[in-house]
């Protein structure tokens, strides 16, 4: 998640679509890369076009729909068009079809226009990628974002966590009737002893500069990494907490003079991690008219994948949960997790 403005809009409406869509029987491997911490999807197009779509579930979309750049549309065989829904118009695009054992779980149910993805614009924020799976897409499946093995699946509907799981609950805002109102996960997290609500984000972005990336030890590729973020207020209550908590300047290019913050631990569930960094955003990006916005409740920031980039996870739209393989290792002196 690196542009919250057009995430915000484009999730609009997501709400109308919030069942399982599919008959699924069984594990589906999804065509993957892997790349510096984040999944992209690279489905083939029958006019041979592999784009690449990253996996983002904090990322635009709705009603079913992926996000393709603009001008990636024609590569993939598709045709845009304006759709005039209820509140507003957006421009979607149609038609895509992909090479058998090579595409993406198709959403079955209605779609905004029978469209297949929302168009996004240049200023979009997303640049190392044609695309993304976005949460009004995500949110229609249960998905295993394997980390160690570097695989995502799709879970077939009957599926069960494993009895040693750990389970993480996920929050939605609902409206009076029980639907859901938006597809953005959040998850709180325990930090010094107090809760902590942010949005979970599998496409949460580093960019880290040369001396963020010495101190993060995070791999990068084409200046990006994977990251975790807060709010500047909360940056700052806990470096006047914990001084001796340690602090990198000018740590990550997006924005200029941002910081980053090392937190020796976090809970996660019952889960412990650490140590795990922080980069720094505005009050704004996550305040009452964006991000919280569609989250029904203040979330402070976004739990990326340098915190459970280590496990395999497994993200339970329908049941609100996150589950959260319990096998846990050691690298050196750095603990990756433990049972509390």
């Amino acid at each position: 998640m690196t542009h919250l403005l057009s995430k915000v809009f484009l999730v609009f409406g997501g709400c109308m679509f919030a069942a399982m869509a599919h008959a699924q029987t069984k594990e589906l491997l999804v065509p993957t890369v892997f790349e510096a911490g984040h999944f992209y999807a690279t489905p083939t197009a029958r006019t041979g076009y592999t784009p690449r779509l990253i996996v983002d579930t904090g990322g635009a979309g709705f009603g079913g729909l992926y996000a393709l750049r603009r001008d990636i549309v024609s590569r993939l065989g598709g045709t845009a068009t304006t759709c005039k829904l209820p509140d507003f118009k957006v421009d979607l695009v149609g038609g895509i079809s992909f090479r058998t054992g090579a595409g993406l779980p198709s959403v079955t149910q209605p779609r905004p226009c029978g469209a297949d993805a929302v168009i996004l614009d240049a200023d979009a924020g997303v640049k190392a990628a044609d695309g993304m799976l976005g949460a009004g897409y995500l949110s229609h499946f249960i998905w295993t974002f394997d980390y160690p093995a570097k695989k995502l699946l799709v879970e077939p509907q009957d599926w069960h966590p494993d009895p040693h799981a750990v389970r993480v609950p996920l929050s939605f805002v609902h409206n009076q009737n029980g639907e859901r109102g938006s597809d953005f996960p959040a998850v709180t997290l325990m930090i010094d002893g107090e809760p902590v609500p942010l949005l979970f984000d599998t496409g949460a972005t580093a960019f880290p500069t040369p001396a963020g990336l010495t101190a993060q030890h995070i791999p990068a590729v084409k200046g990006e990494g994977v990251t975790s973020y807060i709010i500047k207020s909360v940056f700052e209550k806990w470096h006047a907490h914990h001084p001796e908590w340690r602090i990198i300047e000018n740590g990550d290019s997006l924005i200029q003079g941002t910081r980053l913050i090392e937190v020796p631990e976090i809970t996660l569930g019952t889960q412990r991690v650490g140590p795990v960094w922080f980069t720094e955003r505005p009050d704004r990006n996550f305040g009452p008219e964006r991000m919280s916005l569609w989250m029904g409740q203040t979330v402070v920031g976004a739990a990326g994948a340098n915190l459970y980039g280590r496990f395999r996870i497994t993200v339970d739209y329908p049941h609100e949960a996150l589950w959260i393989d319990s096998s846990c290792q050691t690298s050196g002196s750095t603990y990756i997790c433990q049972h509390g």
